[in-house]
């Protein structure tokens, strides 16, 4: 390609600024748009890995057979402390929590509520990504808990009595008097809505449960080695007759949708595939007509049609790269600008604030989003311009090409 050439495809380029500005502004556009809708998405994605993988579900669950599905009290993993010891004993687990459920009436006087009992190993759920993160100060023994929409609803304070009444796995009637410790925010829905919060060992003495539990969740050091652990663990001869899920198959919708977020740049391609078709053509096509008589002199001095159609698919693809230059420049600065801050997409919804997340299957699901890209996301924008660009200057090219030189002259 010769150099004067280029130089000709670049200077033509201001020949018409305000035309070539508005090509560039749509190009532009299109690129910020497919840089703002990904970083959106992948911000929205890393919520929804985070939530599933973090205080509700883990990397990992292990259960008693159909104990998903039923939920009954009576299905329950037995020889607790030497399972989780055998669990805890892998190497890639960062941590694992036993747990224990069961519906319960609460009663703070004389009205009974319908609650649900979560009996907790309290130091590794105030953990990171535990069901207590961020707890205050211990959970004392004999005290509980409360989900804050439960304590509202039942009008319970800190320091009040309540009583607590259920069925124990052993088929008796468990009920206990506790002291509520405190009212409390938790990352899983389930405990907001209807949690009364109380360690492992009271709800195993309340339930009538030792040395059992219904959950064990597994939280991996690394993200990517929940499906090993399983396989290890699903080995052990002490976890024989125990369902080990990964959380891909615990929540397999959620899955869905993280896998759907990820061709969101596919469809908004469409509108920088638009967009760059539509502003290059126009640039390049009236840019021909009105260069007849120039293209004409070339050809009469003895330039070849090729080196018509090199400038203009020069212009062509100049315009497109300078347009994506743009489009990155803004999309960047907008994913810059919100990386600390983010942005809450509740307040989209005119919720004034109040809605903080959105519940599914008992995980809240945040909807304060934190924008995040990646270099693919940049390079797929490049490459469908420059793409769009060399079609968008087939037809301006075959003009070109065609042209005689007396003709072009008069023109």
């Amino acid at each position: 390609m010769e150099l004067s050439t280029l130089k000709i495809g670049w200077r033509n380029l201001g020949r018409n600024k305000r035309r070539t500005a508005l090509a560039l502004l749509a190009i532009g556009v299109g690129q910020f748009a497919l840089l703002a809708s990904n970083g959106l998405m992948r911000g929205y994605a890393d919520n929804i890995r985070l939530a599933i993988t973090g205080p509700m579900i883990g990397h990992a669950q292990v259960h008693a057979p159909q104990w998903k599905q039923e939920r009954a009290l009576d299905l329950y993993i037995d020889n607790l402390p030497e399972v989780m010891k055998q669990v805890r004993a892998d190497e890639a687990v960062g941590n694992a929590a036993a747990r224990v459920y069961a519906a319960a009436l609460v009663a703070p006087e004389q009205d009974a509520f319908i609650a649900m009992v979560v009996g907790l190993e309290v130091d590794v759920e105030s953990e990171s990504y535990g069901m207590l993160s961020g707890l205050d100060e211990p959970l004392k023994e004999g005290h509980v808990l409360l989900g804050h929409r439960l304590a509202k609803k039942i009008d319970a304070k800190p320091g009040m009595e309540i009583a607590v009444v259920g069925q124990a796995a052993d088929g008796s009637l468990a009920n206990d008097l506790f002291i509520v410790q405190d009212i409390i925010s938790s990352p899983a829905d389930l405990v907001n809505q209807s949690g009364v919060v109380m360690s492992l060992a009271d709800a195993q003495a309340l339930l009538v449960m030792p040395d059992q539990a219904h959950e064990i969740v597994i939280r991996a050091k690394q993200a990517g080695q929940a499906e090993q652990i399983v396989e290890r663990l699903r080995a052990e001869p002490i976890l024989a007759g125990t369902e080990i899920s990964p959380w891909q198959e615990i929540v397999p919708e959620l899955v869905v949708i993280l896998k759907t977020s990820d061709y969101v740049g596919y469809f908004v391609i469409v509108i920088v595939f638009v967009a760059a078709v539509a502003g290059i053509a126009n640039t390049l096509m009236m840019a021909t007509f009105e260069r007849m008589h120039e293209f004409g002199m070339l050809l009469a001095l003895g330039s070849r049609p090729r080196r018509l159609i090199r400038m203009i698919v020069i212009e062509a693809v100049l315009t497109g790269i300078l347009g994506v230059i743009i489009g990155t420049a803004l999309g960047y600065l907008f994913v810059f600008a919100t990386a600390d801050s983010g942005i809450d997409m509740a307040s989209w919804g005119g919720s004034g604030g109040e809605v903080k997340d959105m519940a599914y299957k008992g995980l809240n699901l945040p909807l304060h989003v934190f924008p995040r890209l990646e270099a693919f996301d940049t390079m797929l924008g490049l490459i469908a311009v420059l793409f769009t660009s060399l079609v968008a200057s087939i037809w301006p090219a075959w003009i070109a090409a065609r042209l005689e030189p007396m003709e072009a002259m008069r023109a």
